[in-house]
């Protein structure tokens, strides 16, 4: 899949300054859509396409590698804006170890709303030895009560793609959204969904 650079989710000044003294986030991974969860949810939900590439970038903002861990959205309103919320959606990455540098496909069923980025983890390595995490949380991923991430919304029945989501490295390891490059790459990853979620109406 042939992709670009579309838009910096989270400036990188926001990771830097968590870096070496947080852990990555531990909460609940949010299961795929199932063709079941599809059936009994389709009129009332909406489902979530986003495709997340784990693998390692090496030589990476003056690191080693980096590596994307894991992404959390809340549903907004947030009840409290503390870091103990569970959120609405988490993806972790499958294996810290051996991941293949390529973007998977996820699909989620979701209840219809608004929703924003609340969590990320990012491990960064100096070496074997020297290993620590870059998260930030809604701690510094809400400003005044409202998200700095971006939001994207989700309506029933409908079915959203929001984008391919991995690293930058031109000034520090840093979370980015990338998009197809142009209409015949968006629907060769069309396809891509149509085989992994042959379920899914599409259309």
């Amino acid at each position: 899949m042939t992709i670009q650079k579309y838009l910096v989710l989270i400036v990188v000044l926001t990771l830097s300054a968590c870096a070496g003294v947080t852990q990555p986030i531990k909460f609940k991974e949010t299961n795929v859509v199932t063709k079941e969860k599809y059936l009994q949810t389709k009129t009332t939900n909406g489902v979530v396409l986003v495709d997340v590439n784990w693998g390692r970038w090496w030589n990476c903002g003056g690191h080693e590698n980096a590596q994307l861990l894991s992404l959390a959205f809340d549903r907004l309103p947030v009840a409290a804006i503390n870091n103990e919320v569970e959120p609405s959606l988490v993806l972790h990455t499958p294996s810290r170890v051996m991941v293949d540098p390529v973007f998977l496909n996820y699909a989620y069923s979701l209840e219809p709303g608004e929703y924003a980025i609340s969590a990320i983890s990012i491990k960064v390595a100096d070496s074997m030895s020297q290993v620590g995490y870059l998260t930030a949380q809604r701690d510094t991923l809400y400003s005044g009560g409202l998200p700095v991430g971006g939001t994207f919304v989700v309506k029933p029945g409908e079915v959203v793609f929001i984008g391919n989501f991995y690293l930058d490295c031109t000034y520090g390891p840093t979370l980015w959204r990338y998009h197809s490059d142009g209409k015949e790459a968006f629907h060769a990853h069309l396809d891509e969904y149509k085989k992994s979620f042959p379920f899914l109406d599409l259309d």
